[in-house]
């Protein structure tokens, strides 16, 4: 992979950085806009748009396929935010007034799912080729891609989580600090695949994808954190 690097991406760290702390900025600004109802619209609007730079900005070597395949399961991921995922047996905590299970639980449910799906047509689709030439680094990317699309909806729940943190002070604290923890090792990490990226060299401005790829994994510990909150408070 060395031999294909682009070298003038190497140099591009800061703006990438700058790219992600912009994206976290106005995630968590969304937290603060006053919603008239339940549903969390503005961290929604922001994550679709989040995942429409992602796709825009593509990071990776692949098809228009594979991108249009990423925006499905980051499309459906978002959805189950305000859809409920079928579900019959719900632990007493995950349950909302109305007897309905809460929406961190059931979209957890739901990403359980998606993955699953994601992993298996990943795999057949690859098998499918009839030129299987790169086919741990086609595998890997569409897999990182479609995870990354798929964890960016659990930034939805972050007004939630604020809540919860709010509730206790000592297991928020900890929450807090897992998260900002988890946070800067991912950007440590956004650094390294910015130097050894090998995307499409026709794509334009592909760092910017890169940038956003801790962004969107982060929405599976706002969700995470959530639930676990939720079962800690009771």
């Amino acid at each position: 992979m060395a031999e294909i690097t682009q070298e003038n991406w190497k140099h591009k760290a800061g703006s990438m950085l700058l790219t992600q702390c912009t994206a976290y900025a106005m995630l968590i600004a969304a937290t603060v806009v006053p919603e008239r109802g339940p549903m969390p619209t503005i961290p929604l609007i922001i994550a679709a748009m989040v995942l429409g730079e992602f796709i825009l900005f593509w990071p990776f070597r692949g098809s228009v396929f594979d991108r249009a395949i990423t925006m499905v399961f980051g499309a459906a991921s978002l959805i189950f935010v305000f859809v409920p995922f079928p579900v019959s047996d719900i632990p007493p905590q995950m349950v909302s007034r109305h007897g309905e299970p809460l929406p961190w639980y059931s979209w957890a449910l739901a990403v359980g799912f998606l993955l699953v799906v994601l992993v298996v047509f990943s795999f057949g689709r690859q098998m499918a080729r009839k030129e299987r030439s790169h086919l741990i680094r086609a595998l890997s990317h569409a897999v990182t891609s479609g995870v990354a699309a798929i964890a960016v909806a659990g930034w939805c729940f972050l007004p939630t989580l604020g809540v919860l943190i709010s509730r206790d002070a000592t297991a928020g604290g900890i929450a807090v600090i897992i998260l900002i923890v988890l946070a800067i090792a991912l950007a440590i990490a956004s650094v390294l695949w910015v130097r050894d990226a090998d995307p499409d060299p026709t794509m334009r401005a592909p760092w910017i994808g890169t940038g956003l790829l801790p962004v969107m994994m982060m929405g599976v510990t706002i969700a995470a954190a959530t639930l676990l909150l939720t079962h800690y408070l009771g």
